[in-house]
């Protein structure tokens, strides 16, 4: 069965996959990971707030933090992310794929970060490396997520490729690796009409080293003042928050988007500005 990845890549990002039954109500356009997800996941404990200190030659921000090496991969994780990541191979069918039929997926790298900046989130934080010949090769989806990242030169503000985008996305930025590029953008699941919020929405990275031979994935939750805290359109809303509109299901996400978009990247948890710094600090050498 041909399926498409987050339509987060779908927001991004899905509905069940690959077999697996439809929700009980739709969304009306459902793609990418929306058209393959159906479960939850769980999260890990929170950290102390981020701290940062100026460089005199610069003023900017620049965050203190912990290096991870490992033999597949080194990066670095800023303060107020997490306080290290374990590193392991595994064969284990991941997110958005998650019907048993499919079998193993091929056997890949999964770095989970600990005692990450939320807990009690739908998504455990982690970033994943795969031959990228092999994930290719593990459905329809995976051959057309890999082929529109191997052309990819993506510039912001342009859309993104069809199998690479969602149809809820927001902060959509190029971020390029010290041996790679990408693309991020935060989204969330849907399998049915509910509320973006904090429980859900989370940090969506894909990207390809430069030779070709590996991808990269990165889930990472991501929360921010306005958005309610879970996905029950009773929950009260922030003061400033936008009330959940059912009836007019697109608009809505539209003017989530808008407001996504025009925040300050440091007004999540964590830090916009911080995720993508880690990201950026990421150079895979391979397994």
């Amino acid at each position: 069965m041909k399926n498409k990845f987050l339509s987060l890549a779908g927001i991004i990002f899905f509905a069940l996959a690959c077999g697996l039954g439809p929700p009980t109500t739709p969304m009306p356009s459902q793609q990418s990971v929306e058209t393959i997800v159906a479960a939850t996941f769980d999260a890990l404990t929170a950290v102390a707030p981020p701290t940062a200190e100026a460089t005199q030659e610069s003023g900017q921000l620049t965050p203190d933090g912990t290096p991870v090496n490992t033999t597949e991969v080194s990066f670095f994780i800023p303060n107020g992310i997490a306080n290290d990541a374990t590193s392991a191979m595994t064969t284990d069918v991941e997110y958005p794929y998650i019907n048993p039929s499919l079998g193993d997926m091929p056997q890949h790298v999964k770095l989970t970060l600990n005692l990450y900046a939320l807990n009690g989130t739908q998504f455990e934080p982690h970033i994943m490396i795969f031959h990228s010949a092999e994930y290719s090769q593990y459905t329809e989806n995976t051959a057309g997520m890999i082929s529109a990242m191997q052309s990819l030169q993506y510039v912001d503000g342009q859309p993104l490729p069809e199998n690479l985008s969602s149809d809820f996305s927001a902060h959509i930025h190029a971020v390029n690796f010290k041996n790679g590029r990408g693309v991020r953008y935060l989204t969330q699941v849907f399998t049915n009409f509910l509320p973006v919020n904090n429980n859900e929405l989370f940090y969506y990275y894909q990207g390809l080293t430069d030779d070709g031979q590996y991808y990269i994935q990165a889930i990472l939750p991501i929360n921010t003042p306005f958005l309610a805290a879970d996905s029950n359109p009773n929950t009260p809303l922030p003061a400033d928050g936008i009330p959940f509109n059912m009836d007019d299901f697109s608009g809505y996400l539209d003017t989530i988007a808008q407001r996504l978009n025009s925040a300050d990247t440091f007004s999540f948890t964590p830090y916009l500005e911080y995720l993508d710094a880690m990201i950026e600090s990421m150079q895979v050498t391979g397994y």
